[in-house]
């Protein structure tokens, strides 16, 4: 039998019962598939991580993203930038702040599968940043501002000398005008300066502007994930 974790956080936001499994090889993905009846009597929903490329035999499963995970072990070449600044996390979450949250989730598979509650993918987006300010998510909060309004979005959380960003956004009437470019090259810096050893970013394969900004940056792909939602 393939272990089936109940994954506790998912299931009590989104009010289902949740598991993930993780697969790396066709025989391991049929004998999950396999388990749909057994399955059913403990979960709504398994988020099945998958080898990219590797089919996860169900006809209830979607491949609702491919996971791309980007690192950067050279953090020495860039400058800051000063229309980037730390959030005033005594500001709270602003209405500006939380629509950049939001335009960050465009290609999330927590948007993408309509099989999820209605307002999924804005609870969670919304308390992904409210925790961010908060501190629970990320230890900082970066804004690129256009006459004192966050027009762009870096969250980024630091643990024993790697850094890690989460949410990443461009208000959709600022794109390509080298914001994007601009905040990364910041976060990059300030990293430097806090002697992290590396920076990782995890975005969706099919998600080609934030791909090619990763790149653009120096950064390199370690993985690719893909993952399924098993509906039950």
């Amino acid at each position: 039998m393939m272990e089936i974790k109940r994954l506790d956080w998912d299931s009590d936001f989104f009010g289902l019962r949740i598991g993930r499994a993780d697969i790396v090889s066709e025989e391991e993905s049929k004998v999950l598939a396999s388990q749909n009846v057994a399955a059913k009597e403990n979960f709504d929903l398994i988020y099945v991580f998958a080898s990219h490329g590797l089919v996860f035999p169900s006809a209830n499963a979607k491949l609702v993203d491919k996971k791309v995970e980007y690192v950067l072990s050279d953090t020495s070449q860039f400058e800051p930038n000063y229309n980037v600044t730390l959030w005033d996390n005594d500001k709270g979450v602003t209405d500006d702040l939380l629509h950049l949250a939001l335009v960050s989730g465009q290609y999330s598979r927590f948007k993408l599968d309509e099989s999820l509650p209605a307002g999924s993918y804005e609870r969670l987006y919304s308390r992904w940043i409210e925790k961010s300010v908060n501190g629970t998510f990320a230890s900082e909060v970066f804004c690129y501002m256009v006459n004192e309004i966050p027009r762009g979005l870096v969250t980024l959380d630091i643990k024993n000398g790697v850094g890690t960003i989460g949410l990443v956004a461009i208000h959709e009437n600022c794109q390509r005008r080298g914001i994007g470019i601009a905040m990364m090259h910041h976060v990059i810096h300030y990293v430097k300066m806090k002697h992290c050893l590396k920076l990782s970013v995890a975005t969706q394969l099919d998600n080609l502007p934030a791909c090619r900004l990763y790149e653009k940056s120096g950064f390199a792909v370690k993985s690719i994930t893909d993952v399924w939602h098993w509906w039950l």
